[in-house]
């Protein structure tokens, strides 16, 4: 039975995205969360025609320059099923872990068929992907059973789960569902006893992990941050 995607952007979010005004991070995130979701891929197309809307009702004085109106003009005399012409796909790339195989989204496919070597911790591992400036990007694989320690985030955090599902002290999660967590957020995400997940995990600065020995992984986040 396919999931129904229950957690996503806010709208605030969306809009950024469609503008091209989010950090390249967050927007892969939005970008992977969209090709999994056909909610958000109309929400994005509703956004996109709002503003084309809004940008044709400008009156002449409002268009700042020539090069304005002609860009304008360029855009109104586009064959109105222009949506429906796209630029060829990428490949879709299979990323395997713990002898499972993953079908990544098209939005990661490039850099997931490019992922660093994966450091493991238990049943727990993450893959690096050559992508973000002043974020941590990764695959996090969790096998079945196992629970990420008790954690607050010293920034943002942004969890897209891609396969599986993981659960928190806040609900469930399956392929599609985007969380975001702030600092003020503390969970301890889990999988089930039957099934393993796959993750992007962005995050804006290290985890801090909370209870017993788990406290001494704090310090060496900074090998892998």
């Amino acid at each position: 039975m396919t999931h129904a995607v229950k957690y996503h952007p806010g709208m605030n979010l969306l809009e950024q995205y469609v503008e091209g005004t989010l950090s390249a991070e967050v927007a892969l995130a939005v970008s992977a969360h969209i090709d999994l979701c056909p909610h958000c891929q109309l929400q994005c197309k509703d956004i996109k025609n709002d503003q084309g809307s809004q940008l044709a009702e400008l009156a002449p004085s409002e268009l700042a320059t020539s090069d304005m109106q002609q860009m304008l003009q360029s855009i109104l005399q586009q064959p109105q099923d222009a949506d429906n012409i796209k630029a060829p796909l990428a490949e879709t790339t299979t990323v395997t872990v713990n002898g499972r195989s993953f079908q990544i989204p098209r939005a990661l496919s490039r850099l997931a068929s490019e992922h660093g070597k994966w450091l493991q911790l238990g049943g727990i591992a993450t893959a690096k992907l050559p992508a973000g400036d002043k974020r941590h990007v990764s695959l996090l694989y969790i096998d079945k059973g196992t629970e990420v320690p008790n954690h607050t985030h010293l920034g943002l955090e942004m969890t897209l789960v891609l396969a599986g599902k993981i659960v928190d002290e806040t609900g469930e999660y399956g392929a599609g569902d985007l969380l975001i967590n702030s600092p003020d957020d503390t969970h301890t995400p889990r999988t089930l006893a039957d099934e393993d997940c796959l993750c992007l995990s962005v995050l804006s600065a290290p985890l801090k992990f909370n209870k017993g020995l788990t406290r001494l992984l704090n310090p060496l986040q900074q090998f892998f941050y």
